[in-house]
């Protein structure tokens, strides 16, 4: 083969220069440096300030010839800047370049002066920028342009007030700034005056004073005997113009009041104002006298009231106009009674106040008479007396034997004109009753009242005899009642008259049973009283039969047996063994006739049981009643066997139960009968498993007991067999073992080299059949493997079952050798690889299959060089692992120069 060698031939490269993208650097704009020069350039590269340029807010284009500052800043940007040029033998570096950044103006700002200026005064305004290149000003006043100078001065006058504005521009940056100054010029302020809201002050009434003038006025304010207005009864208006007084007094209001106006440069204050208040009247009032007067007193009113200016006064009697003066006098007749009223009144403050004084006039009374709510006083009824009277009576007054009435059962009406007697009484009531009548001057008495009061019937009573007779006796019934005037009396048999006197005879029967009632009554106090007395006759009772509920006494069962009887029975006892019935278990109806045994139990409800009638005066007793109780049965029983059998084997079945009558018995396999005797035996057979059922019943009782027993049959188990989850058993993988097997299993069990698996990478199936194994190793999970089956009576092992645990390969590794070779060396590359099984080998070189086999040899030669890669793979496991060597072939051969300058090498 023929080579080539290459010579590359390089000049030294010239000084660059540094072209910019703008004229000017202008602050937040982007600026652009571009490295310029000719020659054999390989790299550019550049330096701030003598380091490489860093930061997110330098770039450098792809081939760095372009550099370019982001958003320029007028401190951190300025450089120096260089750009270098370079090639394998040669660089060069241009004249530093310093960035001149133009920027602003900031911030326009009005040098610190007044805001507000008296007139003649000399104002000077100078306004500064932050800028480069220096900012350019123009000063404008009211939108007019007064200068374009950054100062400027004016002597102030009303016309120089206004609003300054100072433009700042920079033509390299096209900014502009602006700032603003209000100016405000005063002039003196002229004498202010006070306005009043109303004529006339008036007390209780708001009054307002405004603080009337006229210029540049900023604040006004108000003094109060010479001190700042203050308390809440003081309002002044939001701009303090105007100063309201709330609810004048004549005491505290009256000033004098000042009002001052101000401005920055300049105040000046009103004239003094003093308030003059109007008031009242407040209180008209009546002079003391008297209320009351008899016919011919002299009468004098008077009438005061307090008032600015003073009060004019008018008198009324009953409405109608009497007098204008303050005081007016009268000689008293009945027609001077009545009410008088004083009006004072003001037409300044509209005020009108009245007082009112009530005068009786009184003439003599007449003697009163004693007027009675009833004809009739009636004993335990209310009775009232009216003091009947005509004139001007102030009072009444009533006296009980000669003193005022006292108790809780005297009642008074509000007048006490009218004395009521609360539940009169035949005793307490009797002595004279008088009233007298009164006003203030004169007085009169009734002639004296007895009363005679009406009482009773108190209470009937019927002589004391008693209340029960046998047929045939002789019985006389009497009733008495105290009462005024006497009673009269009516006797009543079960409701129907049988005599009008007190007392009266009877020969006794069964036809004189009954209810007797003795009636009392008065006719003046319309009472009734009555007395009552039952007589009972009896005659002799028959003899009683128990009768019961039941035809058959069931235990569990209630039991009633009933006393059956005719004729005047007033009670019904029971005995049982000769003693009267106890216990929570015994009822009794309520008449206690029937006798009632819940939940009877054999031993101790037979009896004998006997029931008795009675009347106050005859009683008698039934035969004598025995129980046989029925019961069961109790429980059924089966006499104790095994619950397992093999086939083959002899079983038999036993059951029992106390019961009365003996009950009859059945029995079930699984819900089907196969016998009616106590007993049955049969031979084991899996078709005799099951639920055995023993149903014990009594007719008598209608119950049923029964008994459970299930028979399990058990037949040998035949030998199982280990199913597997895959055919092929990978490392890390999950691999599972089934235990296959038929018949009646109870169990699984495994072994793993003759123990049980334990660890937390063996997992078992709920009902053990399954076993897993988690991420198979290669080492410990080879086994044998063994599963049991069993029941209560057979168990059965499985053949072992060993692991062939496919793995890897782990690693491809290619065996050591040197990575350069010269042309010809012999090279020969090998592979290797853990796995099971084996793995298949494939060599690539630069990719392309060269080899199948592990190791592979060939000649060196230059097209050989590259990158060897060896895949080792496993088709059970799906691995596949790969290792790379990079062979290097050299010519080690000299080169040689032809006589036209080329180079070759051979």
């Amino acid at each position: 083969h023929s080579h080539f060698l290459s010579i590359l031939c390089t000049a030294p490269l010239s000084k660059p220069t540094i072209l910019t993208s703008n004229n000017t650097a202008v602050e937040t704009k982007d600026f652009s440096l571009t490295c310029n020069a000719t020659g054999q350039i390989h790299a550019y590269k550049w330096f701030i300030n003598g380091v490489a340029p860093a930061g997110r807010r330098i770039q450098l284009s792809p081939d760095r010839r372009t550099l370019t500052l982001q958003s320029l800043k007028r401190r951190v940007n300025k450089g120096p800047c260089v750009c270098e040029i370079e090639n394998p033998f040669y660089r060069n570096r241009s004249d530093p370049f310093t960035l001149d950044v133009a920027y602003g103006p900031d911030i326009a700002t009005i040098v610190h002066s007044p805001d507000e200026y008296p007139t003649g005064a000399n104002i000077t305004l100078s306004c500064v920028a932050d800028s480069n290149p220096a900012a350019q000003f123009t000063w404008l006043h009211n939108g007019q342009s007064v200068s374009n100078s950054a100062t400027f001065s004016i002597i102030a006058s009303l016309s120089d007030a206004g609003t300054y504005t100072c433009t700042a521009s920079n033509s390299f940056t096209g900014l502009t700034r602006t700032a603003t100054k209000n100016i405000i010029i005063y002039a003196p302020l002229s004498k202010p005056t006070i306005l009043t809201s109303n004529n006339t002050e008036v007390e209780t009434k708001d009054f307002s004073l405004t603080c009337y003038a006229t210029g540049q006025i900023h604040a006004y304010k108000w003094f109060i005997n010479g001190v700042a207005p203050a308390g809440r009864r003081i309002q002044l208006s939001p701009d303090r113009r105007t100063l309201t007084l709330r609810s004048l007094t004549r005491s505290f209001n009256k000033g004098p009041y000042v009002c001052e106006i101000e401005n920055p440069f300049y105040h000046n204050r009103s004239d003094p104002f003093t308030l003059d208040v109007a008031y009242g009247p407040d209180i008209a009032t009546i002079v003391h006298s008297a209320d009351e007067y008899p016919t011919a007193a002299n009468i004098t009113l008077s009438c005061v009231a307090d008032s600015n200016p003073a009060a004019q006064f008018t008198w009324l009697h009953n409405g109608q106009p009497v007098s204008n003066s303050a005081t007016f006098s009268i000689i008293a007749s009945l027609s001077d009674a009545g009410t008088y009223t004083c009006t004072a009144s003001n037409s300044f403050t509209g005020l009108t106040c009245t007082a009112t004084k009530n005068i009786i006039i009184y003439a003599p009374v007449s003697k009163p008479t004693i007027v009675t709510s009833n004809i009739t006083a009636v004993e335990t009824k209310d009775f009232s007396l009216t003091c009947q009277a005509t004139g001007q009576i102030h009072t009444y007054q009533w006296f009980i034997n000669g003193v005022a009435p006292a108790g809780s059962r005297i009642q008074l009406s509000p007048d006490k004109r009218t004395l009521t007697l609360s539940r009169l009484t035949r005793r307490d009531n009797k002595t004279p009753y008088e009233c007298e009548i009164r006003n203030p001057f004169y007085s009169n008495r009734s002639d004296p009242f007895t009363l005679d009061v009406a009482y009773g019937p108190d209470i009937a009573t019927i002589d004391r005899i008693s209340d029960q007779f046998s047929t045939g006796n002789n019985v006389t019934l009497s009733c008495v009642a105290d009462s005024n005037p006497p009673a009269q009396f009516t006797w009543l048999q079960n409701g129907q008259s049988v005599s009008n006197s007190a007392s009266f005879s009877i020969i006794t029967s069964l036809n004189h049973i009954g209810n007797y009632t003795c009636i009392a009554t008065n006719s003046f106090t319309g009472l009734t009283r009555t007395a009552n007395k039952t007589l009972m006759i009896y005659a002799p009772l028959s003899k009683p039969t128990i009768v019961t509920s039941n035809i058959t006494a069931v235990e569990t069962k209630d039991f009633s047996m009933t006393c059956q009887a005719t004729g005047q029975i007033h009670a019904y006892r029971w005995f049982i063994n000769g003693v009267a019935p106890a216990g929570s278990r015994i009822q009794l109806s309520p008449d206690k006739k029937i006798l009632t045994i819940p939940n009877l139990t054999r031993r101790d409800n037979k009896g004998p049981y006997v029931c008795e009638i009675e009347n106050p005066l005859f009683s008698n007793r039934s035969d004598p009643f025995t129980l046989d109780v029925a019961y069961g049965p109790d429980i059924a029983m089966i006499v104790r066997t095994q619950d397992v059998y093999p086939t083959g084997a002899n079983i038999t079945l036993s059951c029992s139960a106390i019961s009365n009558p003996p009950v009859q018995f059945t029995w079930l396999q699984n819900g089907q009968p196969v016998s009616n005797s106590a007993t049955f035996s049969f031979i084991a057979s899996l078709n005799r498993a099951g639920t055995y059922t023993c149903i014990a019943s009594n007719s008598f009782t209608g119950l049923a007991r029964t008994a459970n027993k299930t028979l399990i049959i058990y037949a040998p188990l035949s030998k199982p067999t280990i199913l597997t989850s895959n055919r092929t058993a990978v490392e890390t993988k999950d691999f599972s073992l089934t235990c296959q097997g038929t018949g009646q299993i109870h169990a699984y069990r495994w072994f793993i080299n003759g123990l049980a698996p334990s660890g937390s990478r063996i997992q078992l199936s709920p009902d053990k059949k399954i076993l897993t194994i988690g991420n198979l190793t290669r080492r410990e999970n080879k086994g044998p493997y063994v599963c049991e089956i069993e029941n209560p009576l057979f168990r059965n092992r499985s053949d072992p079952f060993t692991l062939n645990v496919t793995y890897g390969p782990d690693f491809a590794t290619i065996a050591h050798s040197v990575d350069e070779y010269p042309i010809g060396a012999n090279i020969t590359l090998s592979c290797s690889a853990v796995s099971n099984p084996p793995v298949q080998f494939t060599w690539l070189h630069n990719g392309q299959p060269v080899s199948n086999s592990a190791t592979f040899s060939f000649i060196a030669s230059m097209t050989l060089s590259g990158t060897y890669t060896c895949n080792a793979a496993n088709s059970l496991t799906g691995l596949t692992r790969s290792a790379t060597k990079n062979v290097i072939i050299y010519d080690d051969r000299d080169p040689e120069i032809d006589d036209e300058g080329e180079t070759t090498v051979k």
